[in-house]
């Protein structure tokens, strides 16, 4: 009897046992489940399970960067290639799944870029001021569509984005990325304006033969220039006498009955009688760049010089803090067809060449480039003006912002759409040696004409 009831016994245990090993299978799950992995998928995750979550990015956190090639117009010791540098940084760090490569090229990257894409260089960047020229539509991207993708198309000013366009053979697409405008005119020193008692800036020749010599009589030499911006003193004036069209045909065509226009000899004669009357600082004609704009104007002995508004950046370690910077439009010859109130102007571009490989992502760094932030760095640290509205401009830069808002033209650099170096070059020469007294006006206009005509 003992033994059937410790048999007994023995077999309620294990059944006891059992029922405590089990749980029913409706039973919700308590809260350590929280802790147990679980299969998770993304809600636009790809059909295929090697496909990349956005275009171009590295399929894993451990892969190699994306290699963004970006081909820079800067040397890498200038200011803007600091600018630049800095931009990079944020670029990589909020995309980690990019590096930017840099190849700091300088000016001379206009001379190699295409040969470069023609070659197959792999370049996902470049910039230039010869984009347009050198490239054009058969070795740059339309890049619309990521254009359109990014703030770029919001934030780039109404101006500059037509400006750009209308490069387009359409008219509307971007092929460009404008970067660093600029506003070519006459700079002067305010504070010699104040000391002649010029309290009016020249709208007509004969009121800026009057500053001159008000200038004179103050002290000062009125104007001069560089070998190297030569051309804008022909090209502005002939410029608003024979309009763009005019000095495009003067400045690419050979055998042009346009030099013997009588505009020309105006202007000739115009030049000569500033030299005549000591309007030019002494030497001018044979200035070697940059000695003019280094000595006689950023020091304060020359009142103006034609130039573009990266002047002020460019001497400010010589011109100091205290030069009181002013910017005007190049007054109106006798006869003039086109409005005095007219500035030249042009910017340095961005592209994507048709060699790039990861158009998309150049797209996006192209917008860090444009950012308020390295705009504002542009403004700030290189005097450079930008290209997206809301960035306050500092002093020295101040007029020229005045001269965009008030001209009623803006014609490319040198008023022409094409300039053809050899006859650049023939020009030069001899207007350097008018404005050096060394040829009359009859004499420089024969001489042209006996090269060109």
């Amino acid at each position: 009897m003992k033994k059937l009831l410790a048999l007994f016994l023995a077999c309620l245990m294990v059944l006891s046992l059992v029922a405590c090993g089990t749980e029913p299978a409706e039973k919700p799950a308590d809260d350590g489940a929280a802790n147990a992995p679980v299969e998770t998928k993304a809600p636009d995750a790809p059909a295929t399970p090697d496909a990349p979550a956005t275009p171009d990015a590295p399929a894993t956190p451990d892969a190699e960067p994306i290699v963004i090639h970006y081909w820079s117009m800067w040397s890498e010791n200038e200011t803007q290639a600091g600018v630049i540098k800095d931009a990079i940084a944020r670029f990589e760090t909020a995309n980690p799944g990019y590096k930017v490569e840099v190849n700091w090229a300088g000016r001379e990257v206009q001379d190699i870029m295409r040969t470069s894409v023609e070659a197959g260089t792999v370049i996902d960047v470049i910039e230039s001021s010869g984009i347009p020229d050198r490239m054009g539509e058969e070795f740059c991207m339309n890049i619309t569509e990521y254009v359109e993708a990014t703030t770029l198309d919001e934030i780039i000013t109404e101006g500059m984005a037509a400006y750009v366009k209308r490069l387009a053979s359409d008219g509307e697409s971007w092929y460009y990325i404008p970067s660093q405008p600029f506003v070519g005119a006459v700079f002067y020193n305010k504070a010699i304006f104040a000391e002649a008692g010029i309290d009016k800036l020249p709208a007509t020749w004969d009121e800026f033969m009057d500053c001159c010599q008000k200038i004179v009589d103050a002290g000062y030499a009125p104007m001069t220039i560089d070998d190297a911006y030569l051309p804008l003193l022909y090209t502005a004036y002939l410029g608003e006498m024979l309009g763009v069209d005019g000095i495009t045909e003067l400045m690419s065509t050979t055998g042009t009955d346009l030099w013997n226009d009588p505009a020309v000899l105006q202007m000739a004669k115009d030049y000569e009688e500033m030299n005549a009357k000591g309007y030019f600082t002494e030497g001018t004609g044979s200035f070697v760049f940059p000695t003019a704009q280094n000595t006689e104007f950023a020091l304060g002995t020359t009142a103006m010089y034609y130039n573009g508004s990266w002047l002020p950046n460019e001497v400010a370690s010589i011109a100091g803090e205290d030069f009181q910077w002013g910017c005007m439009f190049f007054p109106g010859p006798d006869g003039a067809k086109e409005p005095y109130t007219t500035y030249m102007t042009g910017v340095q571009y961005y592209a994507v060449p048709t060699t790039a490989a990861n158009p998309e992502a150049a797209v996006k760094l192209i917008e860090e480039l444009t950012s308020v932030e390295t705009q504002t760095d542009l403004v700030e640290k290189c005097q450079c003006l930008p290209v997206i509205g809301g960035i306050p401009l500092p002093e020295n830069l101040a007029d020229c912002s005045k001269i965009m808002e008030e001209a009623t033209n803006a014609v490319s650099w040198a008023y022409a759409k094409v300039i053809d170096s050899d006859i650049q070059g023939i020009v030069n020469a001899s207007f350097a040696k008018l404005l050096s007294g060394d040829i009359t006006a009859e004499e420089f206009v024969a001489e042209v004409q006996a090269q060109l005509g």
